[in-house]
C-alpha cells in the first residue's frame, strides 16, 4: 500500500482517504479527455457535424470548468481578477455555443441592445462567462419549444443589468428555489459584487443579473 497525492493506491485502485477532495480529484479526471477532444476539433477543418461536436464538447468543458471554479470559490482558493471585459461579446459567444441546443427545441434568441450603451463591465472574465453560460442554459432549458428568449441589456445606477427572460410554465413554479444552480450563479456574483433578482408573473420569467459598470 502507497500513499501518493492524498489518496491510497492499493492494488492499482485509488481509495481516497476520507479528508481528501474526492469530488474535485474526480472532475479533474474528467476534464483532461474534455480538453484533448476540444485541442483536436480546433485544429481541423470542421464540417458541419463536426462542428456541432465541437459546440457540445466545448459546453461539456465549460460545465466541468464551472464545478471546478465553484469549487475553488467555495474553499476560498479563487481570487477573481478584476478587469474591463465585454458582456455583449461573452452573451453572444455563449449563445453560439448552445445553438446545438436552442436549434433543438426549435427557439429564438432575441438579443437587444443599443448602439449607445457601453458594453464593458469590471469583474472576472472567467466567472462572468460561467455566469452568462449558467444562464443561458436554464433558460434555453426551460422555455417551451418554439418559443423566443429575449436577452435585453440596460444601463441602471452604475451597473448593467441583462435580463434574460421566457416563457413560464407553471409547472416549473419551483424552479427558482429548488435548483442548486442559482446558488452557484449567486455566490459567483457575490466575488465580483454582482447581483441577481428573479421577477415572474403568470406567464413569464426574467432572471435578471446586474454587473458594476466601467
Amino acid at each position: 500500500m502507497i500513499k501518493i497525492n492524498g489518496f491510497v493506491k492499493k492494488n492499482n485502485m485509488r481509495t481516497f482517504n476520507k479528508n481528501d477532495d474526492f469530488i474535485f480529484e474526480l472532475i479533474h479526471d474528467l476534464k483532461a479527455p474534455i480538453i484533448s477532444m476540444d485541442f483536436a476539433l480546433k485544429n481541423i477543418r470542421r464540417d458541419e457535424f463536426l462542428d456541432e461536436i465541437f459546440k457540445i464538447n466545448r459546453h461539456n468543458l465549460n460545465y466541468v470548468e464551472n464545478m471546478m471554479n465553484s469549487y475553488s470559490l467555495q474553499k476560498g482558493r479563487y481570487c477573481p481578477k478584476f478587469e474591463l471585459v465585454n458582456l455583449a461579446n461573452i452573451v453572444k459567444e455563449e449563445t453560439r455555443v448552445l445553438n446545438f441546443l436552442i436549434a433543438e427545441k426549435n427557439l429564438r434568441v432575441i438579443i437587444s441592445l443599443d448602439k449607445a450603451l457601453d458594453p464593458y463591465i469590471i469583474g472576472d472574465k472567467y466567472l462572468i462567462r460561467q455566469i452568462i453560460l449558467n444562464l443561458l442554459t436554464n433558460a434555453v432549458k426551460y422555455t417551451p419549444i418554439n418559443s423566443t428568449i429575449k436577452i435585453i441589456f440596460e444601463k441602471k445606477e452604475g451597473f448593467l443589468t441583462i435580463c434574460f427572460s421566457n416563457p413560464y410554465e407553471e409547472k416549473q413554479q419551483n424552479i427558482c428555489s429548488t435548483k442548486m444552480g442559482l446558488e452557484i450563479i449567486k455566490k459567483k456574483l457575490r466575488a465580483i459584487k454582482g447581483k441577481l433578482k428573479i421577477i415572474k408573473n403568470s406567464n413569464e420569467i426574467c432572471f435578471q443579473v446586474s454587473f458594476e459598470s466601467k
